[in-house]
């Protein structure tokens, strides 16, 4: 879809909801999965590649009934699922000093990518810093969100709405 086909919410009262575009890595020739695999815990890299089952949805187009079948992937072929079932669960996920945008990237990560406003975010980050005193709790809220508006490095981008026909 082309951008002119989009349009971002426009509610004074409600915040610009964010996401991880994934698209973002592909026009800029990263691997999103390569990316997200990064930051999986040592416990879920050490099973990078080993085969496990996956449940996936079957959906029957006679009757409109939905089944569930499993097929045999890869163990992280999904990272983002990874990082929000297990990684995202250990203390060391965040951590206070870790540079901002890392922090709101795994968050987001952590929230398997739902579309949020960055002061979401931002609670969602107080409670990986239990003192206050993280760079990223101290900052600004309009520094956040300039910070999130100029990145160039982690695919943050406004959630962008389909027009409505």
């Amino acid at each position: 879809m082309q951008d002119t086909d989009m349009v971002q919410r426009d509610d004074s009262d409600e915040q610009t909801p964010y996401h991880i575009d994934e698209s973002w890595f592909e026009e800029n020739d990263f691997s999103f999965e390569s990316f997200v695999q990064s930051r999986m815990c040592s416990e879920c890299q050490a099973r990078l590649g080993e085969e496990v089952e996956e449940r996936y949805t079957v959906l029957n187009k006679k009757t409109g009934r939905a089944t569930f079948d499993f097929r045999k992937v890869p163990y992280g072929s999904s990272p983002a699922a990874v990082i929000r079932d297990c990684c995202s669960k250990k203390k060391d996920y965040i951590l206070p000093d870790m540079a901002t945008l890392e922090a709101v990237f795994r968050v987001y990560l952590a929230h398997g990518n739902q579309p949020m406003p960055l002061d979401h975010v931002r609670e969602q980050l107080g409670d990986w810093c239990p003192g206050g005193g993280c760079q990223w709790l101290i900052l600004p809220m309009a520094s956040l969100e300039r910070l999130v508006q100029n990145d160039r490095f982690y695919g943050i981008r406004p959630h962008l709405l389909p027009t409505a026909a």
